[in-house]
């Protein structure tokens, strides 16, 4: 099967059914993230299963603003990040224990010892709403169906793969049942039941055309638009100036007595910024002055 070099999502549905689906599927938008740090093998295939699941959530939760998810837990993983935003940037990071050895198939809980995963709504304009979940499963989607049938109380089943160079999602939700145009009773368990036979190399080697015939010839699926998707980091010189500004006057004077200015490297991209003293004192007066 060939590799697909597509980074986009695409929403459907079931003609006379209340089901509707997502299917996310990423290429260089993925191998941007991974590249910006060394990771193993197994944590590139974790954090792309991450990088999948935030672009499905993201067309799902409609909003102005960033959508997130982070993982944090006591494991030799002790955190990992993906964010999306309202333009379908993404970008992702994972932090891990360096000096242990990484198992070749990862648990989530055994990563995550005693950890959760944290859900974060952050519209540009309103109230941020985070949501914690349990990790229940063995593996990211299972926490996300978990996610699912508390916040929305709607059922939805998720499938999640990533090899290191492509990284792809499947979603699928039911919905209540007056939003059907026809009353189709054994739509959702016959719709899952033939998700559930899905392949890793048919998640990331088909299209979504070619994958949904493959799973559903036989059933009446309408595709809607393609949406592209991109690596995008939201970092730039004045938010991290704000951050720097955040120490405070004698908390920069001290870091500029010790390192002479201030650098900062953005964990998601490994853009550098370097803050000096006369650009500092500018904004502080003479608080920030080191002699």
């Amino acid at each position: 099967m060939t590799t697909l070099n597509l980074n986009e999502i695409q929403r459907f549905s079931f003609d006379n059914s209340n089901v509707r689906g997502e299917r996310v599927v990423l290429n260089d938008a993925y191998q941007e993230i991974i590249k910006r740090k060394e990771y193993p093998l197994p944590l590139e295939k974790l954090l792309g299963e991450f990088v999948a699941a935030i672009a499905l959530l993201r067309d799902i939760v409609k909003i102005d603003g960033v959508l997130s998810i982070q993982a944090k837990g006591y494991g030799f993983l002790s955190t990992l990040m993906t964010e999306c935003d309202e333009n379908q940037n993404l970008r992702g990071i994972a932090q891990w224990d360096e000096s242990q050895t990484i198992p070749e198939v990862i648990s989530l809980k055994e990563a995550l010892a005693g950890g959760y995963l944290i859900i974060t709504i952050q519209p540009r304009d309103g109230q941020r709403y985070q949501g914690i979940v349990e990790l229940v499963g063995d593996t990211l989607a299972e926490c996300l169906e978990q996610y699912f049938s508390q916040s929305e109380q709607l059922p939805s089943r998720v499938w999640l793969a990533a090899n290191g160079s492509q990284c792809g999602g499947l979603f699928l939700q039911r919905l209540p049942a007056e939003q059907a145009k026809e009353n189709d009773e054994d739509a959702w368990e016959r719709l899952t039941h033939l998700a559930s036979t899905v392949k890793e190399e048919e998640l990331l080697g088909l299209d979504t055309a070619q994958l949904l015939h493959r799973l559903y010839h036989e059933e009446e699926v309408r595709l809607y638009e393609v949406k592209p998707m991109q690596f995008g980091c939201s970092c730039s010189r004045q938010r991290t100036l704000d951050a720097v500004m955040s120490l405070g006057a004698e908390g920069i004077r001290e870091v500029l007595i010790e390192q002479g200015s201030i650098l900062v490297d953005c964990q998601f991209c490994a853009e550098k910024y370097e803050f000096n003293e006369e650009e500092l004192t500018a904004l502080l007066g003479d608080h920030a002055k080191t002699h």
